[in-house]
């Protein structure tokens, strides 16, 4: 049996009105937040009410920094972290999808060294960082059980995962949160999420647990397809998917993402591309490639799915792609063999002609 180390200990409350029922959790990270959350989500859900509410309950104080984009950018990450020192927060909350909770890993860093720049976040080493509570508002990045946080870079013209890392202290998992959650950003997470299974499951680094948590995910996908192209979702769904999303990450914790995430980082800084769709356009060529033919027949078999076009056109229906011509794909072929961490992923040697023929099987107008 292949050797692995099993290390995930960010602590998960899942269920209705968990934060009201765990607030005593907050008495021990500090005496002042800072809140991270975009415009306006956080506090239409009600996610950010029931913090406050928590928060007050145990005389902390908190403010909120509510310029978190999609896709952060490292000089959000800046800012953040300067108001963070300024206002004195010992601890940092994220609220939202992956964009928050990324952002707070972040800046838990460099609130916690503010002697350092941005660069200190893309230097390997352990580090100092304030406790990070996590709540998932959409279902799909999964960082609330991973320790990667993947910022915007536009130095690179890409996006890039930090290299210091922390999971979560806490998180909490309300499915309520996503009852009014749009069908489009639903199934553009969905998506995410069962492309962190599949390339967990293929990626060199799998192991026994991160088999065991990647198949599960994808039983419970297969369960959730249907409603995913139809709509009309109940909280028993959203709960579900919220399932999904965490045992996703929890996977992707253990091994990695692979080729298709790397790939899709460009769709999504040059094509405006939401990440789960910039995901998805390469699993066909990514399924095709890997030579682990068997355990792509699982995936088939967990999934529902005939086969690669199957699931191809499964993402074809329910999200959006993209195309790119010749110079472009050339580009973002020569980019992409500079990530040879990436290329490692797979079980055998990936080549310039490789990578360029997914990218063009994926991307060809």
């Amino acid at each position: 049996m292949k050797p692995f180390t099993y290390h995930m200990p960010a602590k998960l409350y899942f269920g209705e009105n968990c934060i009201e029922k765990n607030s005593d959790v907050f008495k021990g990270f500090g005496k002042r937040a800072i809140i991270l959350t975009g415009k306006s989500s956080s506090e239409k859900n009600g996610s950010l009410n029931d913090i406050k509410n928590a928060l007050d309950d145990h005389c902390i104080g908190y403010f909120v920094f509510n310029r978190i984009e999609e896709n952060p950018s490292v000089e959000t990450i800046v800012e953040a972290s300067g108001k963070a020192v300024a206002e004195n927060a010992d601890f940092v909350i994220g609220i939202g999808g992956g964009s928050p909770m990324d952002s707070a890993k972040a800046v838990s860093f460099l609130a916690a060294n503010p002697d350092k720049g941005a660069d200190f976040l893309f230097t390997p080493g352990e580090a100092r960082h304030l406790p990070v509570v996590l709540v998932p508002t959409t279902a799909g990045t999964g960082s609330e059980a991973t320790q990667y946080s993947i910022l915007t870079n536009h130095a690179k013209k890409t996006k890039t995962g930090i290299l210091k890392r922390t999971f979560a202290d806490a998180a909490f998992l309300d499915g309520k949160y996503m009852l009014e959650l749009p069908l489009q950003i639903t199934r553009n997470t969905a998506v995410d999420a069962l492309t962190h299974l599949i390339e967990s499951y293929l990626c060199s680094d799998c192991g026994f647990f991160s088999d065991m948590l990647a198949e599960t995910g994808m039983r419970y996908f297969c369960e959730i397809k249907d409603t995913l192209i139809n709509g009309g979702f109940t909280l028993h769904d959203r709960e579900k998917l919220l399932l999904i999303s965490t045992i996703a990450g929890m996977a992707i914790a253990q091994s990695q993402t692979s080729l298709p995430h790397a790939m899709g980082y460009y769709l999504t800084y040059f094509k405006h591309l939401s990440h789960g769709p910039s995901n998805a356009v390469f699993i066909k060529a990514y399924l095709d490639f890997v030579p682990e033919r068997d355990k792509v027949e699982k995936i088939m078999a967990l999934t529902g799915f005939k086969d690669s076009a199957d699931i191809d056109a499964f993402f074809k229906k329910i999200v959006p792609c993209a195309e790119a011509d010749t110079e472009e794909i050339n580009y973002y072929t020569d980019e992409m063999m500079k990530f040879t961490g990436k290329l490692k992923t797979v079980t055998k040697p990936v080549t310039r002609a490789d990578i360029y023929d997914m990218f063009s099987k994926s991307l060809k107008k």
